[in-house]
């Protein structure tokens, strides 16, 4: 595992951008732990309002079969979204640099794991985390950027929401995605929204069904964290 960012809380409940010092207890960046040590009380981060998990189905298959069991499809204006991405990233003071045909070369939010991310990862532990903590709310497949044959699953968690029900297409997420090995795992805790809402995004990629995992995602009380398995 590589990097981890600093579990301080910056201002509207977004998280520090910068990584951790290596052995701090708090998970702190030098600039809050030299805060903490001089007496200031320093918060960390807490739990995000929404959780998007997001599985990339490289496999039409999987898509197709979705589908079938009743998830429905949105399509995507990139264009749109980029304008969006770009707007909210110069209110809250950080980089979007929007590239052309609907690819975004820089995130505004903070990679908690580093750009670099997570490998071999299960996502088991972190679904039952998110189970006592939120309530299952949309699950849909969208179209994924700059990939002709490849779509994204999103399974959205929101606290205090009436819960989906568990039908057939969840119970088949949850034994064949969430239970098996993703060798690509990013997780990104985004600026505060316009209305202060606090939204995570967990990314992965290449389900590797075959491979065993090395490392379990977890919650942490909104902070995230890596257990090896």
């Amino acid at each position: 595992m590589g990097s981890y960012a600093c579990t301080a809380e910056t201002d509207g409940r977004g998280r520090c951008r910068n990584s951790g010092l290596e052995g701090d207890g708090d998970g702190f960046c030098a600039f809050h732990a030299h805060e903490r040590d001089g007496g200031k009380e320093v918060a960390k981060a807490g739990l995000a309002d929404v959780v998007l998990v997001r599985f990339n189905l490289n496999n039409r298959r999987w898509q197709d079969h979705l589908i079938q069991l009743g998830v429905p499809y949105k399509d995507r204006d990139f264009d749109a979204e980029n304008s969006k991405h770009a707007a909210h990233a110069a209110v809250v003071g950080r980089s979007a640099d929007v590239r052309g045909n609907g690819d975004v070369a820089k995130d505004s939010g903070v990679p908690v794991f580093g750009k670099p991310g997570l490998n071999r990862v299960s996502l088991h532990e972190a679904f039952l985390d998110l189970f006592a903590t939120y309530e299952v709310v949309d699950m849909h497949i969208k179209p994924a950027r700059n990939a002709r044959f490849m779509s994204v699953l999103v399974v959205e968690f929101k606290h205090g929401c009436v819960p989906q029900s568990t039908d057939a297409a969840f119970k088949e997420v949850l034994e064949k995605l969430v239970g098996s090995c993703w060798e690509y795992v990013h997780v990104w805790a985004n600026p505060p929204q316009a209305d202060g809402r606090v939204i995570h995004t967990v990314n992965s990629g290449h389900h590797e069904e075959a491979e065993e995992p090395k490392l379990a995602l977890r919650l942490n009380g909104g902070l995230w964290s890596a257990e090896k398995i």
